[in-house]
């Protein structure tokens, strides 16, 4: 493993929010990240698995969808068809559909490669380096750190939870079944969360090398300048 997994998910996180800005050349400096990062990958981690990261890009694709229908036909401007009048939608509006689109499909990618090429307990292992500050108020960072991995790895197994949830109480209302299968969803993900809790060993906390906290550092500095050019 080149850098520690707390590098890691502080670099994810620094990535992922200059990703949200939607700003083109971002999205364009980000899309090389996560080649330079697909090809560490796919060198040092045999287990990587490109279906796999399909698979998840279709669990958002509705999402993905209703992202840029509520940005192309409901931001107001010039009509990109104008032969469609009100049914067209606004060109900025998806122009913008479009960079917000992109901007989750990169963070769904950069969230897969940190998923898939670092183990469980070395994940845990990173949450709880940031989770020290919270065991002053009494919180209990390595079950949330735990039960926290667990769930992102319950997230392919959503939408038949989901499915599962809205074929009960078939009597109800579409939008009582919607409330009520969210709830069960969640409790779903958290119950398998707990059952799974004694499968993960976390290794002892290493100290971290300072040279590996450039990386982070330099991502942020990067995005910053390609936005501000």
């Amino acid at each position: 493993m080149i850098f520690a997994p707390s590098v890691r998910i502080l670099s994810l996180l620094v990535l992922a929010t200059g990703l949200a800005s939607g700003h083109p050349r971002v999205l364009v400096a980000g899309a090389v990240i996560l080649l330079l990062a697909g090809a560490l990958a796919l060198k040092h981690h045999a287990e990587v698995e490109w279906s796999g990261l399909m698979r998840m890009l279709r669990r958002v694709r509705w999402l993905l969808l209703a992202m840029l229908i509520l940005y192309g036909w409901f931001t107001p401007g010039a009509a990109l068809l104008p032969s469609l009048g009100d049914w067209s939608p606004s060109l900025v509006g998806l122009q913008q559909g479009l960079l917000r689109v992109a901007a989750l499909l990169a963070i769904v990618i950069a969230v897969y490669l940190l998923l898939v090429t670092t183990p469980r307990g070395d994940l845990v292992g990173g949450l709880l380096w940031f989770g020290r500050p919270l065991r002053r108020l009494g919180v209990d960072d390595h079950r949330f750190a735990v039960r926290l991995v667990l769930a992102l790895e319950a997230v392919p197994q959503v939408q038949g939870l989901a499915r599962a949830a809205l074929e009960t109480d078939a009597g109800a209302s579409r939008l009582q079944r919607l409330n009520q299968a969210s709830s069960r969803v969640l409790q779903a993900v958290l119950e398998r969360a707990e059952a799974q809790h004694g499968d993960i060993q976390v290794p002892d906390a290493q100290p971290v090398p300072g040279w590996q906290w450039l990386l982070p550092v330099l991502t942020a500095l990067l995005l910053v300048i390609v936005a501000a050019v």
